[in-house]
């Protein structure tokens, strides 16, 4: 009893010091921002940029309202121009019935004329300072048009736009292993090393069509989109474009290849036996040689036999030899397109510099500055690659006579 006004004290005390939601948000107060588009404003400085902002119409998706809701996009886009992006943000947000909401971005999409331009090395500051974003959504380059253009597609099998996109960045990566998925903090720690290799995503098909509900009520829509191409950049701005295995080459290099499909001759068949490839192991050393850098490139994967178009015996170990030195041939003809591609463009996008920076600190302090224009391109690259065929499916002898 002697504590009790002790206790109620403390229990006092205690609520005045509990937390509380001072600063919550309701739901039906914000307008969720899933994908965010930068272009080129106009020439004058005052309106630098172009920022489109994707944001989705809850009421749309969700099932409970969707059948009363008939009609209506899942999606609205509004831009605004601004000479920062902060100022082109703050444009929109009298434009959108809600305050908006960044923490949900799923994707950033550049134009390609911005891109070429302009250059994409001032476009981060934004979202690595304030706190909204998330730097763990992918970037993508919009190719032949403009970011604006292509926010404003809608697109079938997924109501949301920018989650079809993603969703086919991420199918991309993981079958076709073409081109993989940036994230906005690798691209800005790549554009600290001034190179930096991004992937475009393309308009297929008319894209005034794909801004109607229209599109997405055709079996074969009037205009869709499609992950394509990897863009070179260089000091900030994109270069050149590489393509299919050319830019798988890269990813072979870059160590970012999880499966794939790589395509053999099978006797007279050409190109007639597929290998799916299960797992790719990349590994980059250095080593100093008069004075001189020489890289040293190894890749180690493994796959499986996925399909064969010609009367081949897998049973025997020497036809799998023979395929195993077919498959190691074709992935090093891929690598050095790819790195001949990057030494054109005077763009070590493959971070070659890092491992002599590691493996002669005083050397690369003398080569730094010229490493790109000068000494890259002049480089000798080593490669060497280690294919294995570890399965031939559910049958080693084809039907195929």
């Amino acid at each position: 009893m002697k504590h009790r006004p002790f206790i109620m004290l403390l229990m006092i005390l205690s609520i005045v010091l509990l937390s509380g939601c001072w600063d919550r948000a309701e739901l039906q107060d914000l307008d969720i921002v899933s994908a965010i588009g930068i272009d080129e404003g106009n020439d004058d400085v005052e309106n630098r940029y172009q920022v489109t902002v994707q944001i989705v119409n809850e009421g749309q998706i969700s099932g409970a309202t969707q059948t009363g809701q008939a009609g209506m996009s899942p999606v609205t886009t509004y831009s605004a121009t601004g000479s920062t992006i902060s100022e082109a943000i703050r444009k929109i947000a009298p434009m959108a019935p809600q305050d908006l909401f960044f923490p949900h971005v799923q994707l950033m999409v550049i134009g390609e004329k911005m891109a070429r331009n302009e250059g994409i090395q001032d476009l981060f500051d934004l979202i690595e300072r304030d706190s909204q974003f998330r730097t763990l959504f992918p970037i993508l380059i919009v190719r032949d048009h403009t970011a604006k253009t292509l926010l404003q597609i809608t697109t079938p099998l997924e109501s949301i736009p920018s989650t079809k996109i993603v969703g086919g960045l991420e199918s991309s990566k993981k079958v076709w292993g073409e081109y993989a998925s940036t994230r906005a903090d690798q691209v800005i720690q790549q554009l600290n090393g001034e190179q930096a290799n991004i992937t475009g995503v393309v308009i297929n098909g008319n894209p005034e069509e794909g801004n109607n509900l229209t599109n997405i009520q055709r079996i074969t829509p009037e205009a869709d989109v499609e992950i394509k191409g990897l863009a070179i950049f260089k000091k900030g701005k994109l270069k050149e474009w590489l393509e299919e295995d050319t830019a798988r080459g890269a990813t072979w290099i870059n160590n970012e290849l999880t499966e794939t499909i790589v395509n053999l001759d099978c006797e007279k068949d050409k190109k007639g036996l597929a290998v799916d490839i299960m797992r790719s192991n990349a590994k980059i050393k250095s080593e100093i040689k008069n004075k001189k850098p020489v890289i040293h490139l190894t890749i180690r994967t493994e796959g499986h036999i996925s399909e064969v178009h010609c009367p081949v015996d897998l049973s025997k170990h020497k036809t799998i030899e023979k395929l195993e030195k077919q498959l190691e041939k074709e992935i090093k003809e891929e690598v050095m397109l790819a790195i001949e591609a990057a030494k054109e463009q005077k763009a070590d996008i493959f971070r070659f510099g890092e491992t002599i920076n590691r493996k002669d600190p005083k050397l690369w302090k003398k080569i730094e500055g010229k490493w790109s224009d000068e000494i890259f391109p002049e480089t000798e690259v080593n490669v060497n690659i280690k294919a294995f065929i570890r399965r031939s499916g559910l049958r080693t002898k084809s039907y195929i006579k």
